[in-house]
């Protein structure tokens, strides 16, 4: 029935089943579904509840289908009389919805099917509404003060991860986006960064010929991303910290506070965990900022992504007939050469090793000594991650692991592991090295 289509489909997590459904069959079962039918049978037997799904789930629909905000709920699948008797005006709904589908839309351009992409995708939407959209409009002042960070790598694609839930929080009732703003601590003087944060006042400085806002209030009533929050200085992450509790940002220069309401995303390729342990970075920024934790995992941990990944990248460049390329660049991403790097530079590497071939270059893969020293330290397989893995599958990666971290010198890594040599030898001679951390062929001192 069509109720039941909406409800399971529409109306929860699009990536549970492994991201939102194609826009031009779900536009043909709206156009068979009949909602005002649907609404008057559930506000007869007085269940308020399911007709609010009813019409969440619908217009999170149109959004899927590109339908612009402020021609979702028309009047042939929301009549105003219909809506008069719902609990929530129909802007209460439309917010909401139109916010899921912006987001839903930038989750899905994250290519990728393996199992990590796929969770990734599914906690960065659960993070912005829930377990449904439901909650979503019932709680939205508790996910608005739900702060996010985001972990992960250089090039694993932290910011679209972040610009995903920016564009999912609600904005005002004509459904348009919140108002949004960002900053890169790594990228800002430590002179300027406060400045760029908070704003100044008027003569607050040499060169401070007018007053500015700055980034936070900018955000005022929607979202900040602060990219590379490792970088902040100490200093910084005192007031940011003040301006995270108290709401109030006083601009440099300035006595008066603004105050600002505001959801923060965080990104970082740093340890950040390690860096509070060691006093780089305040404990009580850190557990402000990670209400929710997203780890982006690294390509060598979804190597079954590459493909799909860099068909994506190639098809951007190539034209419609170009299929001798096209096998060319298929050929390549399936080689062993491609399967057996450990991609330090995740997908941004891929692709500028797929630029590379199609200008007739080599792919310039890295090839330096950090391939071997970083692959052990962030390159656990999932299972042992996810704490999924057998004693047995751990000792094996690890050893394999620190072996590789040694370039193949035997001598050295028993030192590590702590046994003798001619027992490590032949360990790792009996093929149960675990490969999943770069296998490297053993070699003497």
């Amino acid at each position: 029935m069509p109720s039941r289509w909406l409800l399971r489909d529409a109306l929860g997590n699009p990536f549970d089943s492994g991201g939102p459904p194609a826009p031009a069959p779900t536009a043909a079962a709206l156009g068979q579904l009949d909602l005002p039918a649907m609404l008057e049978a559930a506000l007869r037997r007085g269940d308020s509840a399911q007709a609010s799904e009813l019409v969440l789930a619908a217009a999170h629909a149109q959004s899927l289908t590109g339908v612009e905000p402020d021609q979702l709920l028309d009047e042939r699948l929301l009549p105003r009389a219909v809506a008069r008797r719902l609990p929530h005006p129909r802007s209460a709904y439309v917010r909401v919805a139109a916010a899921a589908g912006r987001c839903a839309r930038v989750l899905g351009t994250i290519r990728g099917s393996s199992p990590a992409i796929q969770r990734a995708r599914r906690h960065a939407w659960t993070a912005c509404f829930g377990d449904s959209l439901r909650q979503a409009l019932e709680l939205e002042r508790v996910i608005h003060d739900h702060d996010v960070l985001i972990l992960g790598e250089t090039g694993t694609g932290k910011e679209l991860f972040a610009r995903a839930m920016q564009l999912a929080t609600p904005g005002g009732e004509t459904g348009g986006p919140a108002p949004s703003s960002a900053i890169n601590a790594a990228a800002i003087p430590e002179t300027l960064v406060e400045s760029e944060l908070f704003g100044h006042a008027k003569g607050a400085f040499t060169g401070a010929t007018e007053s500015r806002a700055g980034r936070l209030r900018s955000a005022d009533g929607g979202s900040f991303f602060l990219d590379e929050v490792g970088d902040l200085p100490a200093p910084t992450q005192t007031k940011l910290l003040r301006v995270i509790e108290t709401n109030d940002v006083y601009p440099v220069g300035a006595d008066t506070p603004y105050t600002v309401a505001i959801r923060y995303i965080a990104a970082t390729h740093k340890d950040l965990e390690r860096m509070v342990e060691r006093g780089d970075f305040r404990r009580d920024l850190f557990e402000r900022l990670a209400g929710t934790i997203l780890r982006v995992p690294p390509l060598r941990e979804r190597p079954q992504d590459i493909v799909e990944i860099g068909r994506h990248v190639a098809a951007a460049y190539l034209p419609a007939g170009e299929s001798s390329r096209r096998a060319a660049i298929e050929s390549w991403l399936r080689s062993r050469e491609a399967r057996n790097h450990s991609w330090p530079g995740n997908v941004r590497e891929l692709q500028n090793a797929l630029r590379n071939l199609l200008l007739g270059l080599d792919p310039g893969l890295r090839r330096d000594a950090e391939q071997s020293t970083r692959a052990p330290r962030w390159g656990a397989p999932e299972p042992i991650r996810q704490f999924e893995a057998t004693l047995r599958q751990v000792e094996d990666w690890y050893r394999a692991a620190v072996i590789a971290r040694e370039g193949g010198n035997l001598s050295r890594a028993a030192r590590i592991l702590g046994v003798d040599r001619s027992t490590l030898r032949r360990r790792a001679g009996s093929g149960d090295g675990g490969g999943r951390a770069g296998r490297t062929s053993p070699r003497s001192d």
